[in-house]
């Protein structure tokens, strides 16, 4: 019995280290999606789906465009908006409606936006506090700039008083234009 324990050993050792690596995978599945259609490339946590839908904003019909995914209640989404026809002068007006969109979605009041400097441009950030529809406390951070003729919202939201910090470095970190 003892031969049979010692020779079986290796065995357990090995399927001992692949449950502990198992355990220890990473939450996320970081991947690089690049969305050549509309020139750019985001790193998502997981398989975005891609959708394109009519908005009402600013008393107008906008297509957005929304790549996403949700994973573990967090959702990330690159939405772009194309500034062409009765669009084309209207990218800060749009930002701001998409950005109190994003503020209603978590009950957090009047969206705010400030500038940064991010992909060798000038962007828009929003950072937000509010609470779900279950009542629990949510956040929201988005980032939106124009480019080439169209509007870009960055983001990620969910549940919690903040983002994790790697999380959003991650997300933020992985987005980047192509042909630049």
């Amino acid at each position: 019995m003892k031969k049979a324990f010692a020779r079986s050993r290796p065995f357990f050792a090995i399927l001992f280290t692949l449950c502990a690596l198992v355990a220890c995978s990473p939450q996320f599945n970081w991947r690089v999606v690049p969305n050549t259609d509309i020139g750019y490339m985001a790193t998502f946590p997981d398989k975005p789906a891609l959708a394109t839908r009519t908005m009402d904003l600013i008393g107008l019909q906008v297509p957005l465009t929304m790549q996403a995914t949700q994973i573990e209640g967090l959702y990330f989404a690159v939405g772009t908006v194309p500034l062409k026809g009765e669009l084309a002068d209207q990218g800060p007006a749009l930002r701001d409606a998409l950005a109190q969109a994003v503020a209603n979605n978590i009950a957090a009041g009047k969206a705010e936006v400030k500038p940064i400097q991010w992909l060798g441009k000038t962007a828009h950030e929003m950072t937000i506090n509010g609470k779900l529809p279950t009542g629990e406390a949510a956040f929201a951070l988005a980032r939106f700039f124009e480019h080439q003729g169209t509007l870009y919202e960055v983001l990620m939201m969910g549940p919690g008083e903040a983002a994790n910090p790697d999380s959003a470095t991650s997300w933020f970190g992985g987005f980047s234009l192509l042909g630049q």
